[in-house]
């Protein structure tokens, strides 16, 4: 059985009545960018939120506008993930927001489950299928880590941290939007001027410095998971990448967000850095480490036929 439609969320209001429903590790990259749209956070984007009961399982599923940045899906749920019922979902999903109409291609954050069918050696795309249902050709750039999260006890050490001590000559501060976001864009994937300023901004970020030369900087994304550390090469060696995302940290629960990020799952340096750090614990489901998948579709040479 399921509900007749789905239900839709897009005020302050709303949100307030569902947001503290996704507060486990394996939600938090849902629960804060509602948190966001609840609190004004981010002004330029609108994260509106939809939901399904069907056989007992509830999708929820939010679609984040930005003006500065591509749209972004966010997918979880609550009980049990049957693949077919998700597809039915998503069809409503797609059909409300637009998406895969015209040149509107998603940007989804989800568990593995959302993106890769249970018949793993058919490597079957849970999107993928449907998109061929619907005759539907995209391109599909995937990203798959690991999710990290602060437990309490963590979140209560790291509150009350104190570690002052830096190598002589540099100091931790925030950004200076108008002087920092030309160097932090030369380090950036997929530079933005106005998004990465915005970013800086509204969310927790720092920087490092050697005198007025700026060493490496942190900050956070949209879904606020800390992103984007990074310490130039003269100066690494030097613990700067540890003490910048403690910072971080510290500003994030000052600010009501639970510390996260996500790491690539082939970067098996950083993942064991993580590990050993005990600063986050790795987010999973019976004893294993959840996969996320980060997928961004662009369309084909014939893409738009399904409207």
């Amino acid at each position: 059985m399921s509900s007749a439609t789905l239900k839709a969320y897009t005020t302050q209001k709303a949100l307030k009545t569902v947001v503290e429903n996704f507060r486990k590790p394996r939600q938090l990259f849902m629960y804060h960018p509602i948190q966001f749209e609840i609190n004004g956070t981010f002004p330029t984007t609108k994260t509106a939120l939809f939901s399904k009961n069907v056989n007992g399982t509830t999708y929820w599923m939010a679609n984040m506008t930005n003006v500065y940045e591509r749209d972004r899906q966010i997918l979880t749920h609550d009980g049990k993930f049957r693949e077919e019922d998700f597809l039915a979902v998503f069809d409503e999903f797609c059909k409300q927001n637009g998406l895969f109409a015209g040149s509107n291609t998603p940007s989804t954050v989800a568990e593995r489950c959302y993106t890769q069918a249970k018949k793993r050696q058919y490597n079957i795309l849970q999107i993928e299928k449907y998109m061929k249902k619907n005759k539907i050709e995209a391109q599909v750039n995937n990203k798959s880590s690991h999710f990290f999260a602060m437990n309490e006890s963590q979140m209560f050490k790291y509150r009350h941290y104190e570690d002052g001590s830096l190598p002589d000559g540099y100091s931790i501060n925030v950004p200076e939007s108008v002087d920092d976001v030309s160097q932090i864009l030369g380090s950036s994937v997929a530079p933005n001027a106005k998004l990465v300023e915005e970013k800086l901004r509204r969310f927790p970020s720092l920087c490092v410095r050697k005198g007025d030369e700026l060493a490496g900087f942190i900050s956070s994304e949209t879904h606020g998971a800390l992103a984007h550390l990074h310490v130039f090469d003269s100066h690494r060696g030097k613990n700067l990448g540890e003490k910048l995302e403690i910072g971080a940290a510290k500003m994030a629960i000052e600010n009501g967000i639970r510390p996260c990020k996500f790491i690539d799952t082939t970067n098996e340096f950083f993942l064991e850095k993580a590990k050993k750090s005990k600063m986050m614990d790795v987010v999973e489901s019976n004893g294993t480490p959840l996969v996320f998948d980060q997928n961004v579709y662009s369309p084909a040479s014939n893409y738009g036929a399904y409207q």
